[in-house]
């Protein structure tokens, strides 16, 4: 089945003038000038029969349109990167490639590596970030850890933590001229999306109130840039406490109620029927159960 698809050439100008928001720098990254930077993006915007950014006097800003592409390209781009430099490298010694999503990598697991590198000196561990549940096969990745109910079709799963996301903000947001107290005011103010507005349209389901205000707020793909504009105090994420103890305990960040009774979800350990039979999956494994406190055994189908 052929894919009908954008320019690459101009994918790549699009992508580094998202990132820099700024022409001259992104031509710098790509060694070309500004004017074919500036092309290259004017041909996509064709392609697509829309403005992808809004070119002010100073400075670009994203688009709607613009911001919804952006995350997708510069994974893409990232992951050929990637596979490109495995390729050419050609390793020859085992290697295993571990996707996480990104608040766990940098908020859990970041932290724990040095311990797997010590015990594992001969595994070529690459840590693959994505907020998209992959395909291990097709991406050519050997283990995920994803959140969720752990109902992935055609994997094997392991349960690693609880992990029930709740609201968090800044404690300035419990005063003022809106008062964040009880869960109906969440509709008076900003919402903090990571990845989509799905898990908040589902949470305020669960908790028994309109969906609406869900789908609608910024969607911040750096779990760190995320936290960081809810300690300023411009809106209210959904967070896994256990994972923003320093904010929490400092104060910057509280979270204002409860959630409802919705499905309580989890990290899980994510792999193949067959992946065991890999060495380097069953270190990593046995070392990540290990390091979340939860007894290696037969995994859970």
């Amino acid at each position: 089945m052929s894919r009908r698809l954008p320019p690459l050439n101009a994918l790549r100008a699009f992508e580094a003038g998202a990132r820099h928001l700024n022409f001259t720098r992104a031509a710098e990254d790509l060694s070309v000038t500004p004017t074919a930077v500036s092309h290259q993006v004017r041909q996509l915007e064709d392609w697509f029969g829309l403005p992808l950014f809004e070119r002010g006097r100073r400075q670009l800003a994203l688009t709607e349109a613009g911001a919804q592409l952006f995350p997708a390209i510069a994974e893409a781009l990232d992951r050929i990167a990637e596979v490109s430099r495995r390729v050419r490298d050609a390793p020859s010694r085992p290697s295993l490639t571990v996707s996480v999503t990104h608040t766990f990598g940098s908020r859990w697991l970041a932290a724990r590596l040095g311990k797997f590198w010590v015990e594992h000196p001969g595994i070529d561990l690459r840590i693959h970030h994505s907020i998209h549940l992959v395909d291990l096969a097709r991406d050519d990745i050997d283990m995920a850890i994803r959140w969720g109910l752990g109902r992935w079709p055609g994997t094997r799963t392991e349960w690693l933590m609880d992990a029930m996301a709740v609201p968090l903000c800044s404690p300035a947001l419990l005063d003022g001229d809106n008062p964040l107290r009880e869960v109906t005011d969440l509709a008076n103010h900003v919402l903090l999306h990571e990845r989509d507005h799905q898990e908040w349209i589902e949470w305020l389901i669960a908790a028994g109130l309109d969906s609406t205000p869900g789908r609608r707020g910024p969607v911040i793909d750096d779990p760190n840039s995320l936290v960081r504009a809810a300690v300023e105090g411009h809106g209210v994420f959904l967070g896994f406490p256990g994972m923003m103890r320093a904010e929490i305990e400092s104060g910057s960040l509280v979270a204002p109620f409860a959630g409802g009774d919705g499905p309580h979800p989890g990290y899980y350990l994510v792999y193949g029927e067959k992946s065991l039979d890999n060495p380097a999956v069953r270190a990593f494994r046995e070392f990540v159960l290990t390091e979340a406190k939860v007894r290696p055994g037969e995994p859970a189908t």
